[in-house]
């Protein structure tokens, strides 16, 4: 039985392709990986924190999924709307108990996944250069994240000093979906 005060849940997979190119094995895998992992580790942590009165669960959603689209993010935007659903649900379930629930909801964040998927995205335009300005392109601050940024909400929302917050999507996409 794990005993933490915090668990961060940062599990993530992109795929990429609308409902027509989902094959049921990749649907399957992101609702594992994206979702299931979740409420696995939320399971196993939960009755400690509860039984201590204290605990901050932060999971990771995204920008894409309850709050907006994006082409070609089918199932990345629906495994992620559901990790909100998932915080609302158990924060709402455990708010008298001293645990809170909170989900980060980032834009585009430099990371080496995104690194592969521009590169991905240079291949059918012809270069990387390309590819990275048009991600760019797509971000009202003309950049994307740092994971520094992210990261800082994170030891907020896992930290005494966000007490009164929970059941609560946080939005950190530079403007992107609001």
């Amino acid at each position: 039985r794990a005993n933490p005060d915090i668990l961060f849940n940062g599990a993530g997979f992109v795929h990429h392709g609308t409902v027509l190119d989902a094959t049921d094995d990749e649907f399957g895998f992101a609702v594992d990986l994206n979702v299931h992992s979740m409420f696995r580790t939320i399971r196993a942590a939960l009755p400690g924190m509860i039984e201590r009165g204290n605990g901050s669960i932060v999971n990771m959603a995204s920008a894409l999924g309850a709050k907006m689209g994006a082409p070609n993010r089918f199932v990345y935007g629906v495994t992620k709307a559901a990790v909100e659903g998932l915080t609302k649900s158990v924060a709402v379930d455990v708010i008298k108990t001293g645990v809170r629930c909170n989900c980060i909801c980032p834009g585009t964040v430099e990371s080496p996944s995104w690194h592969d998927r521009v590169r991905a995205l240079g291949e059918q335009m012809g270069s990387y250069e390309a590819a990275l300005e048009a991600f760019v392109a797509r971000q009202p601050m003309g950049r994307v994240a740092q994971p520094e940024e992210i990261a800082a909400l994170a030891v907020y929302l896992a930290s005494d000093e966000s007490a009164f917050t929970t059941g609560q999507p946080h939005y950190i996409d530079g403007g992107w979906s609001g």
